[in-house]
């Protein structure tokens, strides 16, 4: 079939470049339509429940509302793990499904079992499902300031909640806008026991009226008015704070008692549970979320033309919005014009490598042509297969950029040769250049296809790889698969064609047919009179060469063996995350007061543009943070040096008197957040029963990890005791006032926390009426004992005759995961260290700590999936190996020739092992000395998911080279060569495709290679670090040990030709 296909190119020239140009036009269109993002779209198969649970201790939350809920999910068809947090009044659910698992479908399922948990929970109770958003989808973050102060923290809420997030939310793709900072407005009805007495009325009676002024009950209509309907409307609730104050409180007497005179109404800001700060000013902060799908930076132009509009009509004088708080279409741009230039400057070092290699301009410039055609042809599929335009995709396209023009040198270098060989033939036996180029074609096809394979399969493993590195490397593996499989595609169509109109008939008549040697190049000619000698050395000495492979092979496993692994690298953002914790107990007051200073510090920072606080919760976030925890976001000048701004901003926060700290970048927190729970590297995960023993645990572990130089960022468990005022209340007590539990509880329940009687909607705002006690009644611990209870009768009792009042420590977090309690301690890999090093301390310290406890350790976040990760990569590539060595045999028509070919494997992991060793931190000989001699500190290497993909994916490269050679032993032995003259003349012949094959790959790689500390380059620098040292050596040694594996192979031939004479 692959024959016809040449052969009607061949008979039609022009309609396969009109054909062509089409298809690259069409691709021209495709591209211009690609979203564009940093990262693929990460889809995590999770769903999260939501419950407020006012007034409810952590522990009674867990009982009453967490633990039903979990017991529902853990049943779920797909469910692969349920996670949970159990705080003051607030429940968190996190249910994890398989990876592959629709998003929709599984919140459609969760959904439907929440309908039948709900009568199980307390009422009045509602648990919710939080909307959907992307992994990375934090794309920007906006703040609100007023610095001269003429705007109230109350107009600056009003004016984000209910104008710029309603209008943020109406764009397409946006899934969330949270907002914190400020003070949320609510009309108030706040009341104090004195003016109840005064009035004789009870705190039930003031929550009735406020209640009362609000109804949506329907007037009807008149049905025929002189012959017309009537609608009646009629305006049956309060819309402002006047009236508010003129609802009648409903009293016994009939006298007129309006809720202003017993009560304080007024406009005022809800209780805060958390604040902002924009470079020091108090602000309120919107973070805007992405839906998954959407673009990134056409949602941040829409997002710009929304607050431009903004700006222009709706900010008051005196109020500044800040659209740079975070930006992550900056990163975005940064990253992808990075990529960009890496794809560019790979094309050029490939076309130069090229033009200095094949000197000659029409076969370069039709092997150049294969470049772009290719990667026309293969971007026409992207939206099929769903892809994008990101740093893995451009990934792909610059790794493929030397690879694409593999097999147009292939059929160019044969065509060249074929067509020399025809001029020298006598004028009457020369064929016509068609027939020439018909021939080499059926020359190649078979290994150019075969060779093709077998480079598809060693990237097939990346399309099977699940979990979060999957949706990484999946992305880079279909678009190399996609480009690579087209460059097929037109070696076979239009370089043929090519070659056809741009060949000469007889390119060259020569005088003497013995000088074959001048068809090469000088740059071949000095190429070959090197490799010759080298070539006789090793055939010579095959059993020299084989121990001496043998050593340096078992000396690279060795080397391999002491390195360290991770899951991803650090990506280099435009941002720095910092979280200050204070200690859990701490006041929304003092953690504000705290993290001020640190701010004020970092801004002096040089190359520090902005700093972003958010203390605490915001109504609709998803995080259970306490008033004690404080996110810093961090923008800097990414020309800055980031070592030393990473180490200035941790001299400031080191220097924070006891309070736990932790840095790291905001796209790797929410990675860490997905894998683990928690914004750390590494989750360790104490599980027990009892609180009070993983306490002791968890604080032990601490104590472990202080010691471990591995280790930074340590943070201890959250959940520890804080101080409490117990309210237990005395049956007996109760019972001789009038009351009952129900009638205590909640009228305390209304006077410290607060009712929402209802609410007020005006201009398409909804602000809240809330009755409480006033502000002045509840500041002191004596306030709550001192609380009047009003009985049935109208007797009114102090809260503390009825009920015992006093401290008590409880529990401010339960964490639990798959139905069992747990501690979770995270920290992060300290610099020149790696997570598998870490673990490896964790088990020899930490453990016995744990176990001496009465508890178990199990090892979350990115160690985790490292081990997932490297699990199914051995497993994938044994399989492949597998398919390899059968499909090798069956093209060979023998396994022991197909083993031979496999001697490359080990060959290209001795220089990728090396390549990894000369990119540590640490120089070369100074590491090599501390390994071997003990003489210093040694910094292991970092083995990561990126460099084990790029081991499976370089085996294709070399698996390929062999085979060339191998195949042109064995034909040239079928033409009557013996087998010293066959791998001579083989070796020879193979050399100049293998090279330019290679170094075209090698090149192509060299701006990945360098980008290692450039946005976007942090995923792709090991991959092509351990290709390019890989291809290096198994390049080298493959022209000279393969010959010798050959030649020791084939014992029966080789002793025919000593007896027959031969010299071998």
């Amino acid at each position: 079939m692959l024959k016809k296909l040449i052969n009607f190119c061949l008979e039609n020239p022009w309609l396969t470049l009109a054909v062509t140009a089409i298809m690259v036009t069409l691709a021209v269109v495709a591209a211009r339509r690609l979203p564009v993002d940093v990262f693929p779209e990460l889809k995590v198969p999770r769903v999260v429940v939501q419950t407020e649970a006012g007034g409810l201790t952590a522990e009674e939350v867990e009982q009453f509302v967490t633990v039903p809920i979990e017991s529902a999910m853990n049943g779920l068809p797909g469910v692969k793990a349920v996670r949970s947090s159990s705080g003051s009044g607030l429940s968190f659910v996190w249910i994890d499904f398989d990876w592959g698992t629709d998003l929709y479908r599984a919140r459609q399922i969760v959904a439907e079992r929440l309908s039948t948990v709900r009568a199980l929970l307390p009422e009045e109770i509602e648990p919710e499902i939080t909307p959907i958003v992307s992994v990375t989808g934090e794309i920007m973050m906006l703040a609100l300031t007023s610095p001269d102060g003429t705007v109230s923290a109350l107009k600056l809420r009003q004016l984000a909640e209910y104008e710029l997030r309603t209008q943020l939310m109406a764009i397409p793709g946006i899934g969330q806008v949270v907002v914190i900072g400020g003070r949320l407005p609510e009309f108030q009805v706040n009341v104090t026991p004195e003016r109840l007495a005064a009035y004789g009325v009870t705190l039930n009676d003031v929550i009735e009226a406020a209640t009362a002024s609000h109804t949506m009950a329907s007037a009807g209509y008149l049905a025929d008015v002189k012959g017309q309907e009537i609608p009646l409307r009629q305006t049956a609730r309060v819309e402002t704070i006047d009236e508010l104050r003129r609802v009648q409180v409903p009293v016994d007497d009939g006298r007129e008692l309006r809720l202003g005179q017993v009560a304080d109404v007024r406009l005022g800001g809800a209780q805060r549970r958390g604040s902002a700060s924009y470079n020091g000013h108090d602000a309120v902060v919107l973070a805007v979320q992405k839906a998954p799908g959407g673009n990134t930076l056409e949602l941040t132009d829409r997002i710009e033309q929304v607050l431009d509009a903004f700006e222009a009509s709706r900010l008051p004088a005196g109020a500044v919005l800040h659209r740079d708080a975070y930006r992550q279409a900056d990163f975005i741009r940064l990253s992808i014009d990075k990529g960009g230039l890496i794809v560019r400057d790979a094309a050029i070092i490939v076309v130069l490598v090229l033009g200095l290699t094949l000197l000659r301009v029409r076969t370069t410039l039709i092997t150049l042509l294969a470049m772009p055609l290719s990667m026309a042809v293969g971007l026409l599929f992207f939206p099929a297969l769903g892809l994008g335009v990101n740093i893995m995709t451009l990934g792909g396209l610059a790794v493929a950029v030397g690879d694409v023009v593999d097999n147009a040198i292939i059929f160019v270098e044969l065509a060249w040769r074929k067509l020399d060989e025809n001029a020298l033939r006598p004028p009457e036996d020369r064929v016509p250049k068609a027939t020439v180029l018909r021939a080499a074609g059926a020359e190649v096809l078979q290994s150019v296809t075969f060779s093709t394979l077998i480079i598809v399969l060693v990237f097939l493993p990346l399309l099977f790889l699940s979990g979060l590195e999957g949706q990484f490397f999946r992305p880079l593996g279909m678009a190399y698969l996609l480009i690579f499989g087209a460059s097929l595609l037109v070696a076979l169509t239009v370089t043929p064609v090519l070659c056809l109109l741009l060949f000469s008939r007889s390119r060259r008549i020569r005088k003497d047919q013995n000088e074959k040697a001048k068809v090469d190049g000088f740059t071949v000619r000095v190429l070959k009179a090197c490799y010759r000698p080298l070539l006789y050395f090793c055939v010579r000495h095959a059993w020299l060469v084989c121990l001496t492979m043998t050593g340096v092979t078992l000396g690279a496993l060795w080397l391999a063996s002491t390195f360290g692994t991770s899951f991803l690298p650090p990506f280099h953002e435009d941002c720095y995350t910092v979280f200050v914790n204070t200690p859990i107990g701490t006041s929304l007051e003092e953690t504000e007061r705290v993290t001020q200073g640190a701010m004020e510090e970092i801004q002096r920072i040089e190359g520090v543009k902005s700093v972003t606080r958010r203390t605490g919760r915001a109504e609709r976030d998803e995080h259970a943070e306490p008033v004690s925890a404080s996110e810093l976001l961090v923008r800097v000048d990414m020309q800055a040096d980031p070592l030393k701004l990473r180490n200035a901003i941790n001299g400031v926060i080191r220097q924070i008197p006891g309070v736990a700290t932790m840095i790291g970048y905001p796209i790797a927190h929410r990675i860490s957040s997905v894998l683990s729970g928690t914004e750390a590297e590494l989750a360790i995960n104490v599980f027990g029963d009892d609180l009070a023993t993983l306490r002791t645990a968890a604080a032990a572990v601490k104590q472990v990890l202080d010691t471990l130089p591995q280790v930074a960022d340590a943070r201890a468990n959250r959940e520890i005791m804080v101080d409490t005022l117990r309210i237990r209340y005395r049956l007996d007590a109760l019972a001789r006032a009038g009351l009952t539990l129900k009638d205590a509880g909640e009228q305390v329940s209304a006077a410290f926390d607060g009712v929402t009687a209802g609410q007020v909607a005006r201009n398409q705002q909804r602000w809240d009426i809330v009755v409480r006690l006033d502000e002045t009644q509840r500041k002191e611990l004596a306030d709550v004992g001192a609380f009047l209870l009003t009985a049935p009768n109208g007797a009114r009792v102090r809260l503390d005759d009825v009920a015992d009042v006093y401290r008590e420590e409880a529990s401010n977090l339960i964490v639990r995961d798959n139905t069992r309690r747990k501690a979770l301690i995270s920290c992060n890999v300290a610099p020149g260290s790696n997570v598998g090093d870490l673990v490896a301390a964790l088990r020899e310290h930490v453990e016995p700590v744990v176990h001496a406890h009465g508890c178990t350790v199990s090892y979350g976040g990115s160690y985790e999936a490292q081990q997932s990760a490297s699990r199914r990569l051995t497993w994938l590539a044994l399989g492949l190996l597998l398919i390899i060595v059968l499909l090798l045999g069956y093209a060979l028509d023998s396994f022991r020739a197909a083993l031979v070919v496999l001697v490359n494997l080990p060959l290209c992991l001795i220089g990728g092992v090396m390549a990894m060793l000369i990119a540590a931190p640490a120089p070369l000989w100074a590491n090599l000395r501390a390994l071997v001699c003990g003489d210093g500190n040694y910094v292991a290497p970092v083995l990561s998911v990126a460099a084990m993909v790029g081991f499976v994916t370089v085996a294709g490269f070399v698996i390929r080279n062999g085979l060339l050679l191998l195949n042109r032993y064995r034909s040239l032995q079928a033409q009557g060569y013996s087998l010293h003259e066959a791998l001579i003349e083989g070796s020879l012949e193979r050399m100049v495709p293998i090279l330019m094959t290679s170094l075209t790959t090698l090149f192509g790689l060299v701006p990945i290679v360098l980008a290692y500390d450039q946005p976007g380059g942090e995923l792709l620098a090991p991959l092509a670090i351990v290709q390019f040292g890989g291809l290096i050596s198994a390049t080298l040694l493959n022209l000279l040990v393969l010959p010798v594996v050959w030649r020791l192979s084939a014992r029966r031939t080789v002793r025919a030709e000593r007896e027959g004479g031969v010299r071998i």
